[in-house]
C-alpha cells in the first residue's frame, strides 16, 4: 500500500519505506536513497528532513524534480515550523491544505508557470472572498519565494499576478443602546466577566483567557497584558490549549483600570482559586467556552448575533465618538501602527463627518 504522492510504501514485512532521490550514477541515472521504519511517521518526519538536506547539495540544485505538494511540505515542517508561532504555522498549514495544493500540488515546482497561477486565482475567487484570496495566494508566494532563495526554482511564477480587489472590511459594533444593555446584564453575574473586561478594555479574547491575577496590579490600577490562550491543532486529529505570547510586539501592554472596574475584579478575587482571573479551580476558561457563553447571552437579550470580537470594536468605536485621540487608542489595542487604526475604524467617524459636512453648509 502506497501514500500517494509522497514516495512512502507498505512493506511485505510490516514496514514502512520511504524514497527519496540522492543523486545521479555516472550514467545520468536517478539514484535513490531509502529509509524504513514501523510507523508511517517516523519515515515521512525523516524523508523530509533528508530531501531538505538534500536540497542544499549544489548537485541536487539543479536537478529537483518535485513537485509543489513535497517542497511545500519540506518548507513547513523545515522551515516554517522552525520561525513561526503554531497559530501561525497552523494557518499556512490549512490555507496549503485546502486551498493549493487539490488544485496545483501535483505540477512540479520547476513546470508551475504564471498561467497556473492565474488560473488558481480564477478558480480560488469563485469560492473565497477576495480578502481570502490574497491571504492564500500570500502563502504560495511566499513559499515559492523560499525556493528560489534555496536555489531549487530559478524564478517565482507568482510575481505580478492580477489578484481581485479587496473590500473594505466593515467593522461591526455594538450600538451605545446594546452596549448599556449587555453591559446591565454582565454586572450581576461573574460568568460574564470576559465580556465586561472586553467592553471595558478591548481585550482579545485569547488575552482575556491567559490574564492572571498576578498581571493586575491594583495599587496602581493597571492589568499587563502578556500573554494569549488557543486552542490550537498539535497532531493529527488533536488539539491543545497552547499558552503564547501576544499577537504582535505592540500586543503587549499595559492598560489602566477604570475605578468601577477595579471595585468589580477586587470582589471577584477574594472568592477566586484559580491563578486566571476567568479560571476555573487551578485551570482557565478558554475561549470556545467564553464564545458559547457569549452567544447564548446575546440570545437572552435578543440582541443580534456577532462574534466576541466585536466587543473589542465596540470599545474602539466608543472610544471614537467621545473624542479619544488615534494614538491613544491604537496604544490600547495594541496594534501595530495608528494607520491600522484609521483603516479598521474609518466609518467609525461618520458622526464626526456628519458634523463637519453640516458646518460647512451654514457657510
Amino acid at each position: 500500500m502506497a501514500k500517494r504522492g509522497e514516495n512512502i510504501y507498505k512493506r511485505k514485512d510490516g514496514r514502512w519505506e520511504g524514497r527519496y532521490i540522492k543523486g545521479r550514477k555516472m550514467d545520468g541515472r536517478i539514484r535513490y536513497g531509502y529509509i524504513y521504519s514501523r510507523k508511517y511517521l517516523d519515515v515521512k518526519h525523516k524523508l523530509m528532513m533528508l530531501k531538505a538536506d538534500t536540497l542544499r547539495e549544489p548537485e541536487f540544485q539543479s536537478l529537483y524534480t518535485g513537485t509543489l505538494k513535497e517542497w511545500f511540505e519540506i518548507w513547513l515542517d523545515t522551515i516554517v515550523k522552525t520561525k513561526v508561532k503554531l497559530s501561525t504555522y497552523n494557518s499556512y498549514k490549512s490555507k496549503i491544505e485546502l486551498h493549493i495544493l487539490p488544485s496545483i500540488g501535483a505540477i512540479r515546482l520547476n513546470e508551475l508557470a504564471p498561467t497556473d497561477v492565474d488560473q488558481w486565482i480564477l478558480k480560488l475567487s469563485l469560492t473565497l472572498s477576495p480578502n481570502s484570496v490574497h491571504a492564500v495566494y500570500r502563502v504560495l508566494k511566499n513559499g515559492l519565494s523560499q525556493a528560489v532563495q534555496q536555489d531549487v526554482l530559478k524564478k517565482n511564477p507568482a510575481l505580478n499576478i492580477d489578484l481581485p480587489k479587496l473590500e473594505k472590511q466593515r467593522v461591526r459594533a455594538f450600538s451605545l443602546e446594546q452596549q448599556k444593555k449587555i453591559k446591565e446584564a454582565v454586572s450581576t453575574d461573574e460568568k460574564y466577566l470576559p465580556i465586561m473586561l472586553a467592553l471595558e478594555t478591548g481585550m482579545r479574547i485569547g488575552e482575556i483567557s491567559a490574564l492572571r491575577w498576578t498581571d493586575i496590579n491594583f495599587s496602581e490600577k493597571t492589568i499587563h497584558i502578556q500573554r494569549t490562550l488557543q486552542r490550537l491543532q498539535v497532531d493529527i486529529g488533536k488539539t491543545a490549549l497552547v499558552e503564547g505570547t501576544p499577537k504582535t510586539f505592540q500586543s503587549e501592554r499595559i492598560l489602566p483600570l477604570s475605578n468601577q472596574l477595579e471595585v468589580y475584579l477586587r470582589t471577584i478575587k477574594k472568592s477566586s482559586k484559580s491563578l486566571y482571573v476567568v479560571g476555573l479551580d487551578d485551570s482557565c476558561t478558554e475561549p470556545r467556552t467564553i464564545t458559547y457563553r457569549f452567544k447564548k447571552l446575546l440570545e437572552q437579550l435578543q440582541i443580534t448575533q456577532l462574534p466576541f470580537h466585536a466587543l473589542r470594536h465596540t470599545f474602539a468605536t466608543r472610544c471614537l465618538e467621545l473624542g479619544v485621540n488615534i494614538a491613544t487608542i491604537s496604544s490600547m489595542l495594541g496594534h501595530t501602527s495608528t494607520k491600522m487604526t484609521l483603516d479598521i475604524y474609518t466609518n467609525s467617524f461618520m458622526k464626526d463627518e456628519r458634523e463637519a459636512i453640516e458646518k460647512i453648509s451654514t457657510i
